[in-house]
């Protein structure tokens, strides 16, 4: 698929070592991720993938520049427990230099797309209190602000408050 001059396609486990190098990027640049990068190594990223692409209600979407992938986005229902199968979680992240152009939100959009197209009636997503940009790109996709976890990261010598937000789509009695 084609995105604002962008590639976005699944991933595959012969990506395991660009998203490693992305993984790394975002979380030395960006301390809204919730891994340093010392606890991040190629070996735990290539099982992860092969892990991920085994399961169903899975979806794992890179975002590729001139050939380089420079984001990523996964979505995944909490389908362990009967009771839970309806919800969906969202996750993306992209290298600082190839933010601020809207490709989050479109991303992001992707993602709600998905998982309602595969049958979620709830989608989540989570992100630091002053990650602004990822919460205005929520809101914009109709997530509202559903509760705060008080010193949830501890980020060098403060501790940060996560907020989750969400959206409920499909036909149910009552949505909220």
């Amino acid at each position: 698929m084609e995105l604002d001059g962008y590639v976005v396609r699944q991933a595959f486990p012969e990506d395991a070592e660009a998203l490693y190098k992305v993984r790394i990027e975002v979380a030395k640049h960006c301390d809204t991720v919730l891994s340093t990068p010392e606890e991040i190594s190629l070996e735990s990223i290539r099982t992860w993938i092969e892990d991920w692409l085994k399961r169903d209600k899975r979806l794992f979407l890179v975002l590729e520049h001139e050939g380089e992938i420079v984001g990523q986005l996964w979505v995944w229902f909490y389908d362990s427990k009967e009771k839970l199968k309806h919800v969906a979680e969202i996750g993306l992240e992209i290298v600082p230099r190839h933010q601020g152009k809207g490709l989050g939100k479109k991303l992001f959009k992707i993602g709600v797309d998905w998982a309602e197209e595969n049958g979620a009636v709830r989608i989540q997503a989570e992100t630091l209190e002053r990650n602004i940009a990822v919460i205005k790109i929520m809101e914009e996709c109709g997530f509202k602000l559903e509760g705060k976890r008080y010193a949830f990261v501890k980020n060098g010598d403060r501790y940060e408050n996560a907020v989750s937000y969400y959206k409920i789509v499909g036909d149910i009695s009552e949505k909220e």
